[in-house]
């Protein structure tokens, strides 16, 4: 029995989509130890946990994401090492997620699941909160 699920997300503070549909992959099918390549496939996700503390793993895309407009929030030498706050927010401004792409780390986008809605799309008309 397949328990993987398909989701969109949503901004928590104004309900604004954030992705197209993701279909789930186990969390040891990300690929961390590859530096300056993607750690997921685009149209993926998974929930990711470091330390005590869970996020949702996506490939870089643009999905309905803006870059923060404080540039300071992407340092790396050749992207953003992930470092200084989240650095993507929905499309009405609200912080969101925190890329990194730098050449000394694997490409992800990892959203805070504090400032997103989860719905689990249960066929193709309809939608149930996840998270």
């Amino acid at each position: 029995m397949n328990d993987m699920k398909t989701i969109k997300m949503y901004c928590k503070a104004c309900n604004v989509k954030l992705t197209d549909e993701l279909e789930e992959i186990h969390e040891s099918l990300l690929n961390f130890n590859n530096y300056g390549e993607t750690a997921i496939d685009k149209g993926k996700f998974s929930v990711h946990t470091e330390n005590g503390n869970k996020e949702l793993i996506i490939a870089i895309d643009p999905y309905f994401l803006k870059n923060h407009k404080d540039m300071g929030r992407f340092t790396g030498c050749c992207g953003s090492s992930g470092l200084d706050g989240m650095n993507k927010t929905c499309l009405n401004g609200h912080e969101v997620a925190t890329e990194v792409s730098d050449c000394c780390t694997p490409h992800y986008i990892g959203f805070n699941l504090k400032k997103v809605i989860i719905k689990e799309v249960t066929d193709d008309y309809n939608l149930k909160k996840r998270l």
